[in-house]
């Protein structure tokens, strides 16, 4: 049977993951084991490099499912030159990325870009074959939820305000599991708790623990029929 191991916005921290990922019992040799990522896997932190190759692994062995985040878009685009990258260097830990994929010699944007396409001419395709969504039996899973206008009605967009979509959208018979938002004040502001621990509603599921400020990964487990695996 396989089995999904979902996490969320690493945001350039692989050690975490492994840890948590191993104490959920993940068999890195066990092609049964499916990793989903729900995005927002670079930035920030200090092994951006790394989660790449880790990530890289995994999708050469059919094993791995992402779900494209916000910040997995800032690199795309940087990478595509449709944006300078300027406002995400400077607010968004979009440097940490670029400093550890371009060449140390890359001393203007225009160079990093360069360099980097080079050093990895698959990552712009890589990035690309990123989804907007995964279900599996009730749940969907999602980066930061759906946004709403009045043009569009309600759709995935991964920049999405989540506690709108908390309050506003209704889940009918569906469980949605997204990152982007941090739990904390999910946990607090919703439910009037103060947990690291996966937000949990009806209809509801977040994952984001701020992983680089707490260090941590929530790393949630499902099996192939659709159900949560509480202890694997």
């Amino acid at each position: 049977m396989k089995y999904y191991f979902v996490f969320s916005d690493i945001h350039g921290n692989l050690k975490p993951l492994v840890d948590k990922l191993e104490e959920k019992g993940f068999d890195l040799e066990n092609p049964e084991h499916i990793l989903l990522s729900l995005g927002d896997n670079f930035d920030r932190g200090i092994e951006n490099k790394d989660v790449l190759g880790f990530l890289k692994y995994f999708q050469k062995q059919n094993r791995l499912i992402m779900i494209r985040g916000n910040h997995d878009d800032f690199l795309l685009d940087f990478l595509k030159g449709t944006s300078d990258g300027v406002f995400n260097i400077k607010y968004n830990g979009l440097g940490n990325t670029l400093r550890e994929l371009s060449d140390p010699k890359a001393n203007t944007i225009e160079r990093m870009r360069s360099s980097i396409n080079q050093r990895y001419p698959w990552l712009i395709e890589f990035l690309e074959s990123m989804i907007p969504k995964f279900e599996l039996g009730k749940y969907e899973f999602i980066h930061a939820g759906y946004t709403f206008d009045h043009v569009n009605g309600w759709y995935i967009y991964n920049f999405a305000d989540t506690p709108y979509f908390i309050k506003n959208f209704d889940p009918k018979d569906k469980t949605y599991v997204f990152g982007h938002f941090h739990v904390q004040p999910l946990n607090y502001y919703e439910l009037g708790i103060e947990s690291s621990e996966p937000f949990r509603k009806k209809g509801f599921i977040g994952i984001d623990g701020k992983t680089i400020i707490t260090k941590k990964v929530n790393v949630l487990v499902f099996n192939e029929d659709g159900e949560e695996v509480i202890k694997y």
